[in-house]
């Protein structure tokens, strides 16, 4: 069986970045999105390039996990991607406070910090 593998996005790395990261390891989930993994000079300043890497990477990928943390404003980028991923029928899990998920969607979770999101990977492990 193939394992799943997530694309993370967030506006920086942060700790909660890392966090999820490690939660996601420990379990044996591969991580498809390299971003976070690239040095900050080495982005590209095209907009145009920047989203074609990042769909790229999230076309290959099984779930999307966005990072919002207590942010304000979501950069723009994030529901893009998250509509993208909706589209292309993957799993979407939002952690964070800067949305409400309206609804229920099947393909959708939302998570209000990192912790409870790495609490749910420890109990499917479990199960």
């Amino acid at each position: 069986m193939m394992r799943k593998t997530f694309y993370l996005e967030a506006s920086t790395r942060t700790q909660d970045l890392l966090d999820t990261q490690r939660a996601l390891r420990a379990a044996e989930y591969g991580i498809g999105s390299t971003w976070h993994e690239e040095l900050a000079s080495s982005h590209s300043s095209e907009p145009e390039a920047w989203i074609t890497q990042r769909f790229e990477e999230l076309n290959r990928c099984d779930a999307l996990i966005v990072l919002c943390g207590h942010a304000v404003k979501t950069p723009l980028q994030v529901p893009l991607l998250a509509g993208h991923a909706l589209a292309r029928g993957l799993q979407v899990i939002w952690i964070g406070s800067s949305v409400r998920v309206a609804g229920v969607d099947r393909n959708m979770a939302q998570f209000g910090t990192v912790e409870e999101f790495c609490e749910s990977l420890t109990l499917k492990r479990a199960a």
